[in-house]
């Protein structure tokens, strides 16, 4: 039963659940952007812009961050997401990957495009900019053959 008191009751924890969500969620959220950049290569001019475009909005410092993401239960999901993504592969700390792990890592990157799952289809759904092109896969991998990474995308 849906009475004037249980409608009263109801709005109010739907209040504090909210606040206490929004009090929860910036806790919990790290730093939106630290400060830290890398300007310099990663794998040259072309192959660089093409990784900006699709990999570093999640993996790496320079995260846009639209309006929605403020809202509590939503910010939560994203941070977290940006968050994983970054400890997993951050290019803005690309400088203090030793030289010879960085192939490793672009190795693990291409696996990931080959496979289908960089970037997530829920990611591209909302970012048809991050969609890797059939051009952008060549680019890459012509790339990487100059620098002696295997890359083989399907």
């Amino acid at each position: 039963m849906l009475n004037k008191r249980n409608i009263l009751i109801l709005v109010g924890l739907i209040i504090i659940a909210g606040i206490g969500s929004y009090i929860v969620s910036d806790m919990l959220v790290p730093e939106k952007n630290p400060p830290h950049r890398y300007s310099g290569i990663i794998m040259g001019n072309e192959a660089d812009k093409i990784l900006n475009r699709v990999c570093f909005n999640c993996h790496s410092n320079e995260t846009s961050w639209p309006w929605y993401t403020s809202l509590p239960m939503i910010n939560l999901l994203i941070s977290s997401d940006v968050g994983e993504a970054r400890d997993y592969l951050n290019f803005s700390n690309w400088d203090s990957i030793p030289e010879d792990k960085r192939v490793l890592y672009l190795n693990m990157v291409f696996d990931k495009i080959e496979r289908n799952e960089m970037p997530p289809m829920i990611y591209k759904l909302g970012h048809p900019e991050a969609k890797m092109t059939q051009e952008d896969l060549k680019i890459l991998k012509d790339t990487a053959s100059s620098l002696g990474i295997s890359f083989n995308p399907k």
